[in-house]
């Protein structure tokens, strides 16, 4: 398993999710951590 880092070279720690309302319904994003206290939408 290869580590992701960000920019700033902050390993990523987890990915969370968000809950954002579009049309009326409630969807997931799914978002990435990093161990500098970032967030990153997640491509993947």
């Amino acid at each position: 398993m290869s580590l992701r880092y960000n920019e700033n070279h902050a390993q990523l720690v987890k990915v969370v999710y968000s809950q954002v309302k579009v049309n009326g319904k409630i969807e997931l994003v799914p978002l990435e951590l990093y161990a500098d206290g970032s967030l990153k939408r997640s491509i993947s």
